[in-house]
């Protein structure tokens, strides 16, 4: 991504309240406790796979919101974002939704873009795009 990273919304208590009932059935574990970008190694030893990810400041402001759900599993997919020079020097804290393993990949394209109209970030994190969640009901029920 070139450029400066859009900028989304103050990660508030009440914006992340929502999210949990995005993830509907296949929801497995809420980790909201902010931890730090350079301490993402923690979240080794729980071996997530699949799982949709938001990424903040340090004035915890959105500058992330993405998703896991691929062979390399959550830390392989942060690591690949560390690679990135503007994104290293940005992200500060990053929060988890874990879903369930092999939630299938419709259902967390759909997932994420919930959260992504949850937070009201289409319009205001442009160029960013995330999935329609159209089918999200329907998919996550």
């Amino acid at each position: 991504m070139r450029g400066a990273l859009p900028t989304g919304p103050v990660l508030t208590d009440g914006r992340l309240g929502a999210l949990p009932r995005a993830a509907g059935r296949y929801l497995d574990e809420v980790l909201f406790r902010p931890v730090r970008w350079a301490e993402r190694w923690r979240y080794e030893e729980l071996d997530i796979t699949t799982a949709i990810y938001l990424i903040s400041d340090t004035e915890h402001r959105l500058r992330w919101l993405g998703q896991a759900n691929r062979a390399d599993g959550l830390l392989g997919r942060l690591d690949r974002h560390d690679n990135n020079p503007a994104k290293r020097g940005t992200f500060a804290r990053i929060r988890v939704l874990r879903l369930t393993d092999h939630t299938p990949p419709e259902a967390v394209d759909a997932i994420e873009g919930r959260c992504a109209d949850l937070l009201r970030i289409r319009d205001v994190m442009r160029p960013r795009r995330w999935p329609p969640a159209d089918d999200w009901f329907v998919l996550t029920s």
